[in-house]
């Protein structure tokens, strides 16, 4: 779950905004989907990255509906303050659910979490933590091998590492990408590399609008939503007064355009 400050929208001063991490995943598959278009290189294979990229976090969905909560803090856990065996355990029914998809699928979102793992320096530095972290790597980490084995036997000419790294890439492209539209409101223009592209400039114009140069998208213009639900700020002794607690739904919106486009 984002849980997106009370700040980022004037209307919402006073409450926090809580985005599942499926719609999150929801808004990198949409991006995905329109992705391609001039210098910028294009989902190899379509189909199956497409899939793994909406499907990324479909381990979240239960978390999403009734997150925890921080008890030290009162308020509901983002995904970046989440206990190690909580994460351990959204990720590997993540996994599980791409894997049942198709190799590729099991083979790009176990990448993805295994490299987050392996950045995350606070568990990698927490002694007690390190068992866990290492079992969850040595599992993945020994099945990969197997998945991409299988995916290029499908079809030999295609299916080659190179490409296997590339999709990966992509993926963890657009999970970045939607992260920066759902977390914080923009108001600075961003530099971003792409994979397989040129680096991409995007420039908000006002909460809404956004300028994307070059222009990545095979699309002439983009219009993207990722829906929440905002709460009051405040401390909360457990999921379940964050579930009772006073809410409005809410729908965070965008148009993404080219340099020069009229608004």
């Amino acid at each position: 779950m984002i849980r997106r400050d009370s700040s980022a929208t004037p209307e919402n001063s006073g409450r926090w905004i809580l985005i599942p991490q499926i719609d999150h995943a929801r808004l990198a598959g949409r991006l995905a989907e329109h992705w391609g278009a001039g210098l910028f290189a294009p989902l190899v294979p379509r189909d199956d990255l497409l899939w793994a990229v909406y499907h990324h976090d479909d381990g979240w969905r239960e978390w999403d509906e009734t997150p925890e909560v921080d008890p030290m803090r009162g308020r509901p856990r983002s995904f970046v303050e989440m206990a190690l065996d909580d994460s351990l355990e959204i990720w590997d029914a993540s996994i599980r659910s791409a894997e049942r998809a198709g190799k590729l699928q099991g083979l790009v979102v176990a990448g993805h979490f295994c490299a987050l793992l392996r950045r995350a320096s606070a568990w990698n530095n927490d002694e007690p933590a390190r068992p866990a972290v290492q079992r969850f790597l040595d599992n993945y980490e020994s099945m990969m091998p197997s998945w991409q084995r299988s995916w290029q036997a499908e079809n030999p000419l295609e299916n080659t590492p190179e490409r296997a790294r590339q999709a990966l890439a992509q993926l963890q492209f657009f999970d970045s990408l939607s992260l920066w539209f759902c977390c914080a409101l923009a108001s600075e223009p961003e530099m971003i590399e792409t994979p397989g592209g040129p680096v991409l400039s995007i420039t908000p114009l006002d909460p809404v609008h956004m300028v994307l140069e070059p222009w990545p998208l095979g699309v002439e213009s983009l219009n993207l939503e990722v829906p929440g639900r905002s709460i009051p700020v405040g401390r909360y002794a457990s999921r379940s007064e964050v579930a009772a607690a006073p809410s409005q739904s809410v729908l965070l919106r965008w148009h993404l355009q080219p340099l020069g486009a009229k608004s």
